[in-house]
């Protein structure tokens, strides 16, 4: 029976992963082929770079696969970053495959000539595909949404983002050209972009198919890799092993599902509950829940001290933003798995290697936020000192654990300073510093927020603490380890409530960014603790342990979970429309929607003149933007350098409003002057290839073309509302 139930496994995983296939070659749609190869690159990243994952105590229902690509993915872009960093050699193909093929052949050679165990484990390949097959059905599935609204939007930081992948991916350069400031590097927290395009270099595809692709891939994986986790850490607390498996699995899925697809409390109350009470009560107003609306709960337009701001990771899918801190969740969760596998690993005396190289992976991931999302660096190193701190002294009590303790804070300290040396010897850090906070988020805003959670999280320690005194759970160091995590999640959610970092956002946005990052990692975390203790609750019930209650327990949380989950179809049908009616998809292209559009149709045309330049550093002049708008536009659409892009972003990047200032005006008076002389030397100070004049242009200023026309030639020209457009490629020669 158990060889018939793993042959039927093996089939059913490989049936779904055709069919997954078989539907997106029937989209025919422009950007199938690249999915094709994405999903490719994610098997052989997972499956290739897994003898790195440790994972000697943790049992992982599918072998690990999602944590395995998440490792894998940031130990071969850290590679290859680093190697582009430290020598200037390009961030191309070459380097992309053969950091793969050196990391892929080390790990072989690893397992063959110095553990000498098999390269794969018996039903390892098994284990790998039916998770792959899991990850593979949410990803066609956001594939498919993100077709029907699939364009960088100027309202958002997708334009930014979008920018970053295509400026890095046109210059191959792991240092990038800042493209919203000409001439100088990107002051910002880019290496996620950066990852994002080694993915696509791994897939040979590009930014424009890229980007959306990343969403659906980010999508899939926080699922499969809080599934795994909870499975993994869950089974860790559970000493009955034949009851162990399907309360791992319940728990995995409840905690992937909050993690990936719900959004916070808000939404509950404020959706369904109230939309269902109003019915009732007969008091209709036709007034519905915008899907924003629970991560701006918290703010002074309703009365509240300040403005406050609550994300998760749902949000940031179907709003189809691809930011600092969503990118480095795919690097956070696998840190949290070699954490607990380091928590749980109880053989001290003859496994320091296997224990120094835990550590030396911390070190590693910690340093590459600091170059991906530095809040996370600090976040998850308070993080995994409190587990470490937690599970050690609990191992043995004694002053040479203590002194163990502070060398073992003091190696992760260096190493994770050492390990992004190439980018911070190059960055200029942008925050001011802390300040107490003088605001604070209403009590009852913050309960409607997150006492599900925090009650959720005191429920689980308790049943661990007490039910380890009658031997009912597992009296595993991972229990401390969990203790340390869900003192440090509850106190990411009251620190903006006492201290805040500074920054540009001063008045009632103080506090804005400060919650905003931690309470992302917060919900996420959360989400664990949830699915930890349904796994708990269902074994259990299985166990015929007080069934009665733990029946009521579950019963409360599946209708919890099913509520939080109903939050992403019902965002998804606002942000992307009818998604039941194939013939509205327009693919999945960032940009070719863009062509037929009548006010950004010419921009395409000087698009693909610009794409046709083979330079890698094009430096352009377009119309100083306001940030959120369509300003800057085709600096971010060709990963060209303009001379001054989103103003409020640069001013942050810069942490200085003058240089930002200066160049607004100058680029001002070039587009209005008409002064010929002028824009020579500003032609000349800049290094301008190219003067652009597109919609954005002759909306922002009364352009007089007197002044540059005659600098050039004429790329591309029309007449758009009466207003003459032209792309015009300077002639340095009459500079």
């Amino acid at each position: 029976m158990d060889r018939f139930r793993k042959r039927f496994s093996d089939c059913f995983s490989l049936i779904v992963i055709g069919i997954v296939i078989i539907c997106l070659l029937m989209l025919k749609d422009a950007g199938t082929t690249a999915a094709i190869r994405f999903l490719a690159a994610v098997f052989l990243v997972s499956f290739l770079m897994r003898p790195y994952f440790p994972k000697r105590s943790i049992d992982y229902p599918d072998g690990g696969f999602a944590l395995c690509f998440g490792l894998g993915l940031a130990l071969c872009f850290y590679l290859c970053w680093t190697f582009c960093a430290a020598t200037s050699f390009e961030f191309s193909d070459a380097a992309v495959y053969g950091s793969f093929a050196v990391l892929a052949a080390a790990g072989y050679a690893v397992n063959a000539f110095v553990l000498k165990k098999p390269y794969a484990a018996a039903g390892e390949f098994r284990e790998f595909t039916r998770g792959f097959a899991v990850f593979a059905v949410i990803f066609l599935a956001f594939f498919y949404i993100i077709g029907f609204n699939p364009l960088v939007d100027p309202g958002t930081e997708n334009y930014m983002d979008f920018g970053f992948m295509q400026t890095i991916y046109r210059q191959e350069n792991a240092v990038p050209n800042d493209l919203w400031f000409s001439g100088t590097g990107l002051n910002y927290y880019y290496l996620g972009q950066a990852a994002a395009v080694y993915m696509c270099r791994l897939a040979k595809t590009t930014p424009e198919y890229g980007y959306n692709l990343m969403l659906a891939l980010f999508a899939g994986m926080v699922f499969m890799m809080v599934y795994e986790l909870v499975a993994g850490i869950a089974g860790l607390l559970m000493p009955d092993a034949r009851h162990r498996r399907l309360p791992a699995a319940v728990g995995g899925v409840a905690g992937g599902a909050i993690a990936a697809f719900a959004a916070n409390p808000h939404w509950i109350l404020y959706g369904p509950v109230l939309t269902l009470a109003k019915k009732i009560l007969g008091t209709d107003d036709g007034k519905r829940y915008w899907f924003p609306d629970g991560t701006v709960y918290i703010a002074a337009q309703y009365g509240d001290p300040d403005n406050g701001k609550n994300e998760f990771p749902a949000y940031s899918v179907i709003l189809g933003d691809l930011h600092a801190h969503v990118v480095n969740l795919i690097f956070v969760l696998p840190l949290l798995a070699v954490l607990f596998e380091y928590a749980s690993d109880g053989k001290e005396d003859d496994s320091r290697g296997y224990r120094a190289y835990m550590l030396l992976l911390l070190a590693v991931l910690l340093g590459i936020y600091k170059g991906s999302n530095y809040w996370d660096f600090a976040i998850y190193y308070v993080i995994c000192g409190a587990v470490i701190v937690f599970t050690d002294i609990k191992k043995k009590k004694s002053i040479k654990v203590l002194a163990g303790i502070a060398v073992k804070a003091a190696s992760i300290t260096v190493v994770s300073v050492m390990a992004i040396l190439p980018f911070t010897l190059r960055f200029a850090k942008m925050e001011s510093g802390f300040a107490i906070a003088e605001a604070h988020s209403p009590v009852g805003k913050l309960a409607v927020l997150w006492a599900p959670a925090v009650i959720t999280a005191a429920a689980l320690i308790g049943v661990l603490y007490r039910g380890c005194n009658k031997d009912t759970y597992s009296k595993s160091s991972a229990r401390e380890g969990l203790l340390a995590l869900t003192l440090c999640t509850v106190g990411l959610v009251l620190v903006p409530e006492v201290v805040y970092v500074r920054d540009i956002y001063g008045g009632d946005n103080k506090r804005f960014n400060t919650m905003f990052k931690l309470t992302y990692q917060a919900f996420v975390l959360f989400a664990i603790l949830f699915g930890i203790t349904v796994a708990l609750i269902v074994y259990a019930a299985i166990r015929r342990q007080r069934a009665a209650c733990a029946g009521l327990c579950l019963a409360i949380a599946s209708v919890y979970c099913i509520l939080a989950v109903s939050y992403t179809p019902y965002a998804i049908r606002q942000r992307y429309g009818n998604i039941f009616d194939p013939g509205s998809r327009s693919g999945i292209s960032s940009l070719e929607g863009l062509r037929s559009d009548e006010t950004y149709g010419f921009e395409m045309e000087a698009y693909d003149y610009l794409m046709g330049d083979e330079r890698r550093v094009v430096n352009i002049v377009e119309a100083a933007g306001d940030s959120y708008t369509h300003e800057s536009a085709l600096s971010v659409y060709t990963g060209t350098c303009t001379t001054l892009g989103w103003f409020v972003h640069e001013w942050m990047w810069h942490n200085d409003p003058a240089p930002v200032t200066e160049r607004a005006d100058l680029v001002g008076y070039f587009y209005k002057s008409g002064d010929e002389d002028f824009c020579r030397d500003f032609l000349k100070k800049y290094e301008v290839d190219y003067i652009f004049v597109g919609p954005a242009e002759v909306c922002k200023y009364p352009v007089n073309q007197n002044g540059f026309r005659n600098l050039g030639d004429i790329c591309c020209e029309t007449v758009w509302q009466g207003c003459d457009l032209a792309l015009i490629k300077v002639d340095q020669s009459r500079l």
